[in-house]
């Protein structure tokens, strides 16, 4: 903890000493911090690219790195959905955008318990991107929204395996 605190001040010095840092250097501070596990760092980071680089070559991947760290690193859901919202919002079109988009629902649904926001993310997901390979997954989650794993389990229908030993009894 004590690392990533001086990592974190460290940081911050050299960037108020240097003045404005390339972007792709800003990159990979952000990286590195990401892969050391340093949540602060990696958001200041990415919150410099957003703030020097708007249009930048690598705002798009800072915006969603944002997302990602509130999600997985700070584990604030609330973050994650309102970073996710913008990264949708502001790039409609980019490969990560479905995927932050079926984020929000599964984030609705597992992490905040907020069924109704769960299922309107999850049926935008769906009629935006019907081809994509979350769609079973987005279908699943809004079939089985409020029900325990026992009960997930028991309404599942057998498989073909099942029944052929079911014959066999």
């Amino acid at each position: 903890m004590k690392r990533r605190f001086v990592f974190a001040v460290m940081t911050t010095a050299i960037l108020a000493g240097c003045g404005k840092l390339p972007e792709a250097e800003l990159w990979k501070r952000a990286e590195t911090a990401r892969d050391n596990k340093n949540a602060d760092s990696t958001l200041q980071m990415c919150e410099l690219i957003l703030k020097n680089y708007p249009e930048g070559t690598s705002a798009p991947a800072a915006m969603y790195l944002i997302g990602d760290v509130q999600q997985n690193m700070k584990h604030d859901s609330r973050a994650a959905i309102g970073q996710y919202k913008l990264f949708v919002r502001k790039y409609p079109d980019l490969k990560q955008t479905p995927v932050a988009l079926f984020l929000i629902g599964f984030l609705y649904n597992n992490e905040l318990k907020m069924a109704d926001s769960a299922k309107a993310a999850y049926q935008e997901f769906i009629a935006k991107y019907p081809a994509h390979e979350l769609r079973g997954s987005a279908e699943f989650e809004i079939l089985t929204m409020g029900k325990t794993p026992d009960e997930i389990i028991s309404s599942e229908p057998p498989t073909k395996n099942q029944t052929a030993a079911k014959g066999m009894k």
